[in-house]
């Protein structure tokens, strides 16, 4: 037997079993700890990492957000973000209000009309300054289809302006067929017609007093003329004068002179147009003027017997005339000449030649007539050129007699001859300065104890009230006559006198050609602009290129 065998012992494991049970002996007993899967125990050690590093993370942030609030690159960027953002938002705002504005405040649009037909003229501004109770202008159309039409819109710009400068004026717009009332309420008013009225009176503005039509005598053409201005500021005087003297046109004898253009300044002017027979009717109550124009036919005595009743009448202390028109082939006309004669003047049948070349307009009987500074019509020095044509003399027979004085009131030059029209001769020998028009005037006491005048006038012309001459910027004839119906009717400067020019209608209405505008408009949207858009460009893309 071995001895060495019983003392060494085969082991009954290997070394490497042994090892590992001193091992597991020396860790704890495993058999007592639940199983943990790999995923979950990784999962439990990323949550214990993120804890531990979260306060550290959330100030990290803090720090760079402030940082990059900071930087360089957030504050350009940032900067022409918000420069495009106020600059698109200012545009937007500046068009909005300039929109709002416009309505507001029309004067603050640029009038860009070939004559300022969209501005109030000087004239119409005193006017409607003058203006101090509630006056409306009701213009007889759709407001929508008054704007599309290009003539309507300066309408509209017009009475706008007005009740801009005016707070007692004010505009609507009346649709006939929504408000046929009006037509029928209103003698004369249509569609397309603006009506102007105060608790005095009102005034209707056809179509034609605001874009009149005129045929041109040379080229047989219609020329078709704004007067926007003068047709609505005639119509806000006249509603609003305190008093309107009547002149009455008598119609008895077959009278030849064309009187439509002088009652229109006459309506114009504040003052009321009637018709009558001064044969067979009374002189119309109210009446200042009476006007006989280029009778046919002679005067009874019944007619001067009227007359004189009308001019010396004491009842009223308000001044009041006979204005007598002639034409060098009118005729012997006896009776009324006599009557004349009673106030120092005489029509003879001799016609005005003027002598001077500087004097007349293209024939020698076109005369260009001198003002007399006496009597003072409250405009002498400012009426240009007063076109007389085909002008009778007017003798003054003496200068004051039974308390009428006579005064000359149109002269020739000193260079002007005499053609008598019955013996068709010319007298080239005798010169000198001759009346175009005179007139006798008598002081007469009224009743109520004050003093008026009484006058007669004669006006050698009756073209001198032809509608061409009138309307004519050339020629002063229209305020001349508006400014002597007011002095022979003692009421110069007791309102506003509105003096207007229709302007010819032509086919653009901007002050500028076509080629400019051509320009202006290439120069603006195809230049400027893109070339804004260019350098703000360019400069913020090198700005951001060196962030």
């Amino acid at each position: 037997m071995n001895h060495d065998n019983d003392k060494n012992k085969r082991p009954d494991t290997a070394p490497e079993a042994e090892q590992a049970q001193e091992n597991e002996a020396a860790q704890p007993a495993a058999e007592e700890t639940p199983a943990v899967s790999p995923e979950a125990q990784a999962a439990a050690e990323e949550a214990k990492k993120a804890e531990k590093k979260q306060p550290a993370n959330k100030k990290k942030e803090k720090a760079s957000l402030k940082k990059a609030l900071k930087s360089e690159k957030f504050k350009h960027g940032s900067m022409a973000t918000a420069l495009t953002v106020v600059f698109i938002a200012a545009v937007v705002l500046v068009n909005v209000l300039v929109g709002i504005l416009g309505e507001r405040f029309p004067s603050i649009n640029y009038d860009m009309s070939q004559n300022s037909e969209n501005s109030l003229s000087e004239a119409a501004i005193e006017v409607v300054d003058s203006v101090d109770e509630p006056t409306e202008i009701l213009i007889m159309m759709d407001e929508s289809s008054a704007l599309s039409n290009s003539n309507y819109q300066k309408v509209d710009s017009i009475t706008a302006k007005m009740a801009e400068r005016n707070s007692n004026i004010t505009v609507q717009y009346k649709d006939p067929d929504k408000e046929p009332g009006l037509l029928s309420e209103y003698e004369g008013l249509a569609s397309g017609y603006v009506l102007v009225r105060t608790e005095k009176r009102f005034r209707v503005v056809t179509s034609s007093d605001l874009f009149p039509a005129k045929m041109d005598q040379s080229t047989y053409q219609t020329i078709y003329y704004t007067d926007i201005n003068g047709a609505l500021a005639s119509a806000v005087s006249a509603v609003n004068a305190d008093e309107m003297p009547v002149v009455a046109f008598d119609t008895g004898h077959s009278e030849r002179l064309d009187v439509s253009a002088y009652k229109d300044l006459l309506s114009d002017n504040n003052f009321e147009p009637v018709d009558f027979n001064l044969l067979t009717d009374e002189i119309p109550e109210e009446t200042q003027i009476v006007v006989l124009g280029v009778p046919s036919t002679d005067l009874d005595e019944s007619e001067i017997e009227k007359l004189n009743a009308f001019l010396n009448d004491t009842s009223t202390s308000l001044d009041r005339s006979v204005f007598v028109v002639s034409y060098v082939a009118q005729g012997e006309l006896p009776t009324l000449n006599s009557y004349l004669g009673e106030w120092g003047l005489s029509i003879t049948q001799t016609e005005v030649i003027e002598g001077d070349s500087t004097s007349y307009v293209q024939s020698p009987d076109m005369l260009l007539a001198n003002v007399s500074e006496e009597p003072d019509l409250d405009g002498a020095g400012s009426y240009g050129y007063i076109l007389c044509p085909q002008t009778n003399a007017v003798d003054i027979l003496w200068e004051s007699r039974n308390s009428v004085s006579t005064y000359s009131l149109l002269t020739s030059s000193s260079s002007a001859h005499l053609y008598d029209v019955e013996a068709q001769t010319e007298n080239t020998d005798v010169t000198g300065t001759y009346n175009l028009a005179a007139a006798g005037v008598k002081m007469i006491k009224g009743s109520d104890g004050s003093y008026f005048n009484a006058t007669v006038a004669v006006i050698g012309s009756p073209f001198l009230f032809t509608d061409t001459f009138l309307s004519s910027s050339t020629y002063g004839n229209s305020q001349y006559l508006t400014d002597l119906s007011r002095y022979v009717t003692g009421t110069t400067g007791s309102a506003n006198a509105v003096y207007s020019t229709p302007q010819e209608m032509v086919t653009y209405d901007i002050a500028m050609s076509g080629a400019q505008i051509m320009y202006v408009a290439l120069l603006v949207f195809a230049g400027l602009i893109p070339l804004a858009f260019l350098i703000t460009g360019i400069v913020v893309f090198f700005r951001r290129r060196h962030l």
